[in-house]
């Protein structure tokens, strides 16, 4: 399904009139603020809609609508997301919300924007990339980086696809996904193709998801989007002493600004992991790494 089926419904008339004659392919982000025209991202750039009468796309009353519709109006279920500053839909896509802060409970209390990111999968984009990161069809322990917006996500799938169904030079892997905000696999966990071995755990905070798949799933690999915090980093640690191999993504624009984040520099000390994978925007593999940073 294209995201025109399931996006244009819930947003106003003029909106949908504005990006309904637009090539869905070609789309990356829908930038909506409150008295502005509506901002389309491609990868060429971006381009400002306005309603018609040069009137701003979003206008008063507009956010509290969407918002609502966006959370199946019912945004009390979503509160936790929101006071995080984005919600999931569906689909997998994440909405990001701006707006005046609520200083009790750290949600907006005016909302003033969104930015929705259209996540589509791009079938075989790990073909290329996965023969380097297998010792004799096995996959070697990888984390994916790069700066925000440059398609970890979209690999990480792949990836997981193609181990689990046994492509590319994998034998097939069982591969357990925690999908925290649901974005790896939408909401159902099959909005994308993850393939046939593969278990997902979603909605669940990654750490406390990593080692519930280790324990109750018997994983050959364990996957999960956006490392973080310090017990996403124990969870891995713990994974890999049990023998399992983990595939996960974390932001880092360089090596070492990667190794500079909370508890990076402990996994590279450990050599928790034997590859490192950096893109270099739009899904574009700059390099690959071995476990002490050379390049392969």
């Amino acid at each position: 399904m294209n995201w025109k089926q399931w996006l244009l419904p819930l947003l106003s008339e003029d909106m949908r009139r504005a990006l309904q004659p637009l090539n869905e392919e070609q789309i990356m982000e829908i930038r909506l603020r409150l008295h502005r025209p509506m901002e389309v991202v491609t990868p060429q750039g971006s381009r400002l809609l306005y309603a018609p009468n040069g009137r701003p796309m979003l206008r008063e009353g507009e956010p509290e609508r969407l918002l609502s519709a966006f959370c199946d109006h019912a945004p009390y279920a979503w509160e936790k997301e929101i006071a995080q500053g984005f919600v999931t839909l569906r689909t997998g896509c994440r909405v990001g919300i701006t707006g005046r802060i609520a200083p009790d409970t750290g949600a907006p209390a005016a909302v003033t924007g969104f930015c929705i990111r259209l996540l589509r999968p791009v079938t075989g984009c790990g073909e290329e990339v996965l023969p380097l990161l297998l010792e004799e069809g096995r996959l070697l322990s990888t984390l994916v980086f790069s700066a925000p917006g440059c398609g970890k996500t979209t690999l990480l799938r792949d990836l997981i696809r193609l181990l689990s169904g046994g492509l590319s030079g994998a034998l097939p892997h069982r591969v357990g996904v925690v999908d925290e905000r649901f974005e790896i696999g939408g909401e159902t966990g099959d909005a994308f193709d993850l393939g046939d071995r593969t278990d997902v755990l979603s909605g669940i905070p990654k750490g406390e998801g990593l080692l519930r798949l280790l324990s109750t799933m018997g994983p050959q690999v364990l996957a999960a989007d956006e490392l973080n915090l310090s017990q996403d980093v124990a969870a891995v640690m713990e994974a890999r002493s049990r023998g399992v191999t983990v595939l996960c993504t974390a932001h880092g624009g360089t090596f070492s600004e990667l190794l500079n984040r909370e508890g990076m520099g402990r996994l590279f000390e450990e050599s928790v992991f034997q590859r490192y994978v950096r893109l270099a925007g739009c899904g574009q593999v700059e390099r690959v790494l071995d476990g002490e940073g050379r390049a392969l």
